[in-house]
């Protein structure tokens, strides 16, 4: 694998991640301010519920995958169209060739590019549209469905606040075909740009409704921010890059390819969505505040998830899809093998600091206003179990990605479905067990998910289980010395601070500063002792940075 490729892959994972670092912090403002104002109560289960039916209207459009689906199409026009570009520089002499740099213009502006994303993007807007406007007249059916543990008020109240949220999805299905477009020229700044304005629109409408007492400002702020974040960015980062020509829905050719490519993502399911599905679902059934408690869990979790897998996800996955259109596929198979392999190993050292130190982290952030200390034990108590599957759910954020930008979306949606629906049962039994048991099932179902779709990656990327396999045998330990480290250290800190220092924030605060002291020296001094994938490259760089440290110059 080349140098500049691994370097390319490199820094376009840290602009996501600091954009997914940056959104995160966002997202606990917005949940904070929720939890804050309203607490884990009734209230806050109608508003959390009210997004399952867009949401499952987004993935009845594919809208979620809709980027790539579209991705491996665009890739292999834009390269057929460079070759075609390089192949007349190369044939031009002097200064009579193109400029370097100029083949952009002329990619983007190819008839075939035109034709091929406004045929599709005015197709998939057709549709979408179709189904907002339906979803919006058959509202309250369809939340009864979901949430049938709700009386009828709390059903009522649900329904209201689904059609205030329920066009964002007409932004995001036609942003998303946007970022296709950009994503096959290596253009990342509006998918960093996207979840920053989204949950920015959300805690400014929460603020606004929390002047009137109305929850459903931050309904209004989920809209306004989509409109922003997930349509007028990409429109604005495309405008002399992108054209679109409305035409009228068909089935043509192009259309007909890119559906064959997103069915399965339309009609198929993943345990990353049905996950969240099920919580509701359950959880309506279970004692008040069982959703809020298992949001604000899953919130917690997805944060290293966004910062390790989704970023590395969406950096792998367009480079991949690139490569797959050259041909290059040794490239391919090692990028995809050291990519997996680093975030599973993360994840693993990740996650057992947050299953060591669950009770502090929800109760720092979350333990405020009407959310009190029963809430915190209880979403707490749901975070360990679900910690546990961090490692699986950033690895199948590589996986999927991987897969999909090559155009095999059948395969990888026809095992996560099945795996899927043999969870279901597990899920109906463990519920039984409160959120904890819902948290459980959500571990262990993604963790086989994740099993399939390395055997499927390795038969059809060339993906090298034994790397994968090294980089989790070297985070294991380091995962488990420094968990432990950090769950030691915690109750020492706790026994010593009680009293001296006041309850809540500042003692919360405490133990965490001294249990994540602990947690990176384990991972930071064992880590390098066992090569723990990434970690010799971070530290590296960090020492070089420090005052009185030489640094090498050019030989």
């Amino acid at each position: 694998m080349s140098r500049d490729l691994t370097g390319n892959v490199r820094t376009i994972a840290l602009l996501l991640a600091g954009s997914a670092l940056i959104s995160r912090l966002l997202g606990y403002g917005r949940d904070f301010l929720l939890n804050t104002l309203y607490g884990a109560t009734e209230l806050t289960d109608v508003y959390r519920a009210s997004f399952a039916v867009p949401d499952m209207l987004n993935h009845l459009l594919a809208g979620g995958a809709l980027t790539v689906s579209l991705l491996p199409r665009m890739a292999a026009l834009y390269a057929k169209v460079d070759a075609r570009l390089a192949a007349r520089r190369a044939a031009e002499s002097g200064e009579n060739a193109p400029p370097k740099g100029s083949g952009d213009a002329a990619t983007e502006a190819d008839p075939e590019v035109v034709a091929v994303f406004s045929t599709v993007a005015s197709t998939m807007l057709f549709a979408v549209v179709v189904g907002v406007v339906v979803a919006e007249i058959w509202t309250e059916p369809l939340v009864g469905l979901i949430v049938e543990g709700f009386d009828a008020e709390k059903t009522a109240e649900t329904a209201r606040l689904t059609r205030i949220v329920l066009p964002a999805q007409i932004f995001f299905i036609f942003g998303g075909l946007v970022q296709a477009n950009l994503l096959a020229r290596q253009r990342f700044g509006a998918l960093a740009l996207t979840p920053l304005l989204y949950n920015g629109g959300i805690i400014a409408g929460g603020m606004v409704g929390a002047l009137f007492d109305a929850i459903e400002g931050f309904s209004w702020g989920a809209l306004i921010g989509a409109f922003f974040g997930a349509l007028v960015v990409p429109l604005v980062v495309a405008r002399n890059q992108l054209r679109f020509v409305p035409r009228l829905p068909s089935l043509d050719r192009e259309v007909r390819a890119f559906l064959w490519t997103a069915t399965p993502l339309m009609i198929g399911v993943s345990l990353t969505t049905v996950d969240e599905w099920c919580g509701v679902y359950f959880g309506s059934s279970l004692e008040e505040g069982s959703i809020s408690w298992l949001n604000s869990a899953r919130r917690l979790m997805l944060v290293p998830i966004g910062l390790v897998g989704t970023a590395a996800g969406q950096a792998t996955g367009a480079w991949i899809a690139r490569l797959y259109a050259e041909g290059r596929r040794d490239e391919l198979g090692d990028l995809l093998g050291r990519s997996v392999g680093a975030v599973a190993a993360m994840g693993l050292v990740v996650a057992a600091f947050a299953m060591a130190e669950a009770e502090p982290i929800v109760g720092m952030l979350f333990e405020h206003g009407r959310f009190g200390r029963a809430d915190t034990l209880r979403t707490a108590a749901a975070l360990v179990p679900m910690s546990a599957g961090i490692a699986a759910w950033t690895s199948q954020a590589v996986l999927t990605r991987a897969m999909y930008g090559v155009g095999d979306t059948w395969r990888p949606m026809l095992a996560t479905t099945v795996v899927t629906a043999l969870s279901l049962p597990m899920y109906s039994a463990l519920a039984a067990h409160g959120v904890e048991g819902l948290a459980l099932a959500g571990a262990i179902g993604m963790t086989a998910q994740v099993l399939v779709l390395t055997g499927l990656a390795t038969r059809r990327l060339g993906l090298r289980p034994s790397r994968v396999g090294l980089a989790v045998a070297r985070a294991l330990p380091v995962a488990a010395v420094s968990g432990l480290a950090a769950w030691y250290v915690d109750g020492f800190t706790s026994a010593g601070l009680s009293g001296i220092i006041p309850a809540g924030t500042p003692l919360y605060f405490g133990r965490l500063a001294a249990a994540a002291t602990a947690w990176g020296l384990v991972v930071i001094v064992l880590g390098r002792i066992v090569g723990l994938p990434g970690l010799a490259a971070v530290t590296d760089k960090v020492l070089a940075r420090l005052p009185g440290r030489k640094r090498q110059g050019p030989s």
